[in-house]
């Protein structure tokens, strides 16, 4: 019987190839825009999360500020320094505090390989590379706890900077004069995608122990404090602590914004994330709309088939045909459409976003082309999909069979 409903419907579809086409190329185009728009959405997403991360991970910058109230007896106006000193302060005081690291910076010519360049040179701590998302290219290293400890005379550089430098050279072991005063080269940046900067990009600085910097450099503040908490849902905790401990020492009032400037990214990120999270939505509920034009589409098609073959739906309900074998017809052509419509909108949509991700993408100021230009293909996503799409095929077939196993025989005999 299996083998005889398999040969019948092989018989009814060919009868109707234009039809069958027509609805097909529907339902691919469907599934191509909706995997393509979840891909993108995701994509989307994902690189903005690496792209944020390229500034910091799980990052507070605390920076000098100004005071914009009274406070106890003393004026607004006063300018707030940080110094070196702080550090120790917030790391004994906030227990939450998991890195930190001083930041002091200023720029200084640079001369190495021969060449000559204008760069920010940054005086910072060993934990500065984690909280900053810096990793060095095989070969080198971050500046570490012997190196600030004994003020050593080692650098860090961008991938500009080693660029500038020494072209296509391996900058590791080579030395660099900074204000004067020779370095030895211990690392350089790997490339990164970074979407969020002050005073420049990584990839166009140096760095340097800050003990060392302090040696090289008359500025006896820090420009900022880096600060990464244990815990992400800290934040605003370690946020808080901190303008009441310096607050309490620089005699300014806690509540008052100005006094201290405090970068809070680990905010922004969560945020921003539910925006694009939003975004990915909104995409793949536009994908689905599409695809579920589609499926009324096959819907439509399925009943003017029922209509246009209820004579011989009658003939073969005569001849001993159950209502079963009727509904497994019609479900069978509608899976046979929806399936084959989907395997090649699927396979497109792969297709798209493999070549996609083929395309290289500048580590440089990132564009709307960095974002964009890195879909995923996902399992969830596909997941997703097949659950939309049986249950598109399911109410799209069942309602045409079961009014075509319906059909009255001596009726459907007499329909013309």
């Amino acid at each position: 019987m299996r083998a005889q409903l398999v040969h019948l419907f092989a018989k009814e579809f060919r009868k109707r190839k234009k039809k069958s086409a027509l609805i097909t190329f529907a339902i691919a185009w469907g599934t191509l825009s909706i995997l393509l728009l979840m891909s993108f959405g995701r994509g989307l997403g994902n690189a903005f999360r690496i792209s944020f991360k390229g500034l910091g991970d799980n990052l507070i910058m605390v920076y000098r500020g100004q005071t914009s109230k009274d406070y106890q007896g003393l004026p607004k106006g006063r300018r707030i320094m940080i110094y070196p000193g702080d550090i120790a302060l917030l790391s004994a005081l906030i227990p939450e505090i998991g890195l930190i690291s001083p930041e002091s910076n200023d720029y200084f010519t640079i001369t190495g390989g021969g060449r000559e360049t204008n760069r920010n040179v940054c005086g910072v701590g060993p934990g500065f590379g984690v909280m900053r998302s810096m990793i060095a290219e095989r070969g080198g290293r971050f500046i570490n706890e012997e190196d600030e400890r004994s003020a050593r005379r080692v650098a860090f550089i961008g991938w500009n900077v080693a660029a500038n430098l020494f072209g296509g050279e391996n900058p590791v072991g080579r030395t660099i004069v900074v204000n004067r005063v020779p370095f030895t080269v211990v690392g350089v940046m790997k490339k990164k995608l970074q979407s969020s900067a002050y005073e420049g990009f990584d990839a166009d600085h140096v760095y340097i122990p800050h003990a060392t910097f302090s040696r090289i450099h008359t500025q006896l503040f820090i420009d900022r404090i880096h600060i990464q908490p244990k815990r992400p849902e800290d934040n605003q905790v370690v946020e808080r602590r901190i303008r009441q401990i310096l607050g309490r020492k620089y005699r300014f009032d806690p509540e008052d914004d100005y006094a201290l400037g405090i970068w809070n990214t680990i905010e922004e990120v969560e945020v921003a994330g539910r925006v694009f999270k939003g975004i990915e939505i909104f995409l793949a509920l536009i994908g689905g709309l599409t695809l579920l034009i589609g499926a009324v589409g096959v819907t439509n098609l399925m009943y003017a088939l029922v209509k246009e073959r209820t004579r011989e739906i009658g003939i073969k309900m005569a001849l001993g045909a159950k209502r079963r074998h009727i509904v497994l017809q019609f479900l069978l052509e509608t899976a046979f459409i929806f399936s084959k419509g989907t395997f090649w909108g699927a396979a497109i949509a792969y297709t798209i976003v493999r070549l996609t991700r083929l395309v290289p993408i500048s580590y440089e100021i990132t564009g709307i082309q960095t974002y964009l230009l890195r879909p995923i293909f996902s399992l969830d996503i596909l997941v997703v999909f097949l659950v939309v799409l049986g249950t598109l095929v399911f109410l799209s077939g069942i309602f045409p069979a079961l009014r075509a196993s319906r059909l009255n025989p001596i009726e459907a005999l007499r329909y013309e």
